[in-house]
């Protein structure tokens, strides 16, 4: 203990009676050392614990973590600084931390809170790596990290993004993991057929996946998707927060689960008001975490608490969640059938296209015409086919895919048991879609097959050269 030395704080260990810590600074001597001190005897002796802080950055605070005895966090002069044995050797912890004096620090549940002099606040949302690293698992190739509890609690985002205002921690489970060294992706090949512009090579399959499974071992969400998600014009505007990406750097890497099940089917550039595509948010409950890197899997535990703020029970969110996960399906059936139905209308007319000119061209264009004129009365019942934007909706009448997405929202908007009339919303929706997917899978069984039939009995090639123009 230095003389005039002025005790700053003193940290007594959460977990030994007789063990504390102590913060000493003598800068208004002019001595601007580092000093802490550790006793395990209730202060009878005490032991210097300053190796890695810098000769110069005196400390104002130092803290133990409450669930790891080993973590220690320093507040200096200039900065922040961290031990994960105990205090015998510190490192920085500054991150995007701007220089500036720690006067004190609390790990509040699974956060990092810093305050500065004079500053601000400074939070590291989810300190669970650290609680759990060790040196060990620098020298894996892989580490997946247990997830933290996460909390059924969701914090919006704001409609418009400022960068005036701070960030509210990430919304849904926190997945942390480990790669030793940077996996970067498979690039695309070219064959034969793709140089002569006559194929189209598949996209490579991810080497880092992720699963999240129910407690049953029933996978609910897989990352990457199976195709990227395309954003529409409106869509910046969104108060909805957009699912992350897995990263695959060297390091510590992080993903933020939103809680959220696989999406309905999605029809593209159909915009929707008052609803979405995507799926319903996951229960309290138990779950799982799968990373498969490089064919390896890895599994952690993965917990979701729920809401400790609003007195609802869990049978009122499961009624929730049931509704959301019916309306889902019964959307990914309006979409197929859309999809299904725009498909063909495009080879259609690139049949019509290829036959310009050909004798065979007004039979089958015919045809043609009898089958989308039965396909769109089926595709206008289903969706707002003149809606080109959000705002479209506003002159047009939605239709059922915007109906049902619609009803989902208002189911969805808060963690209560769906209404009554919600349930009455749902099924007269079902049996209107109901109809309508019948009637398509009529049309398939019936007229489709007698469209194919006839282009089979004209005899049209798969290929036709195009006809070289004479200049005439």
């Amino acid at each position: 203990m230095p003389e005039w030395g002025t005790v700053s704080m003193i940290e007594a260990s959460p977990r030994d009676a007789g063990t504390a810590y102590m913060a000493v600074e003598r800068h208004k001597m002019d001595d601007f050392a580092p000093y802490i001190f550790k006793t395990t005897d209730f202060g009878k002796t005490w032991t210097t614990r300053v190796n890695g802080i810098p000769a110069g950055d005196y400390v104002h605070a130092v803290r133990v973590d409450p669930r790891q005895p080993n973590l220690l966090f320093a507040g200096a002069e200039s900065g922040l600084y961290v031990s994960f044995d105990d205090g015998a050797k510190w490192q920085p912890l500054q991150l995007n931390l701007p220089p500036a004096p720690v006067n004190d620090l609390v790990v509040k549940n699974d956060d990092l809170v810093v305050a500065t002099h004079g500053r601000s606040f400074w939070v590291l949302d989810n300190i669970t790596p650290l609680e759990q690293y060790s040196d060990g698992i620098a020298q894996q190739d892989v580490h997946l990290f247990t997830p933290a509890p996460a909390s059924h609690t969701i914090f919006r985002p704001s409609f418009f993004e400022s960068s005036n205002v701070g960030k509210n921690p990430p919304s849904g489970a926190i997945i942390d993991y480990w790669l030793k060294t940077a996996i970067k992706p498979e690039e695309k090949k070219k064959d034969e057929g793709e140089e002569q512009g006559t194929a189209t090579p598949e996209k490579p399959a991810p080497k880092v996946t992720l699963e999240i499974l129910d407690a049953s071992g029933k996978v609910i969400r897989k990352f990457p998707p199976k195709q990227e998600e395309e954003q529409s014009p409106d869509e910046p505007y969104s108060r909805e927060q957009k699912p992350g990406k897995l990263t695959t750097d060297a390091g510590l890497n992080r993903f933020v689960w939103d809680l959220r099940y696989e999406g309905a089917t999605k029809v593209e550039h159909a915009p929707l008001w008052g609803g979405s595509t995507r799926g319903p948010e996951a229960v309290p409950g138990h779950y799982q975490a799968t990373l498969t890197v490089l064919g390896k899997s890895y599994t952690a535990p993965l917990e979701i608490k729920p809401d400790p703020r609003l007195k609802i029970t869990q049978a009122d969110l499961q009624k929730q969640f049931d509704l959301l996960l019916k309306i889902r399906d019964k959307l990914s059936d309006i979409d197929n059938t859309i999809n299904q139905i725009r498909d063909l209308r495009t080879q259609i007319t690139d049949i019509n296209k290829r036959l310009k000119d050909d004798p065979r061209e007004k039979t089958i264009a015919d045809a043609g015409k009898v089958l989308d004129k039965k396909m769109t009365k089926v595709e206008e019942a289903l969706i707002q086919t003149k809606a080109k934007s959000s705002q479209d909706v506003l002159n047009f009448p939605i239709r059922l895919n915007n109906q049902l997405s619609a009803l989902g929202g208002v189911v969805g908007s808060a963690d209560s048991a769906p209404t009554q009339q919600s349930y009455e919303v749902f099924d007269m929706l079902s049996r209107q879609v109901d109809e309508q997917v019948a009637n398509w899978k009529s049309i398939v069984a019936t007229d489709v097959k007698g469209y194919d039939d006839l282009v089979r009995q004209q005899n049209v090639p798969a290929l036709i050269l195009l006809k070289p123009e004479t200049g005439e």
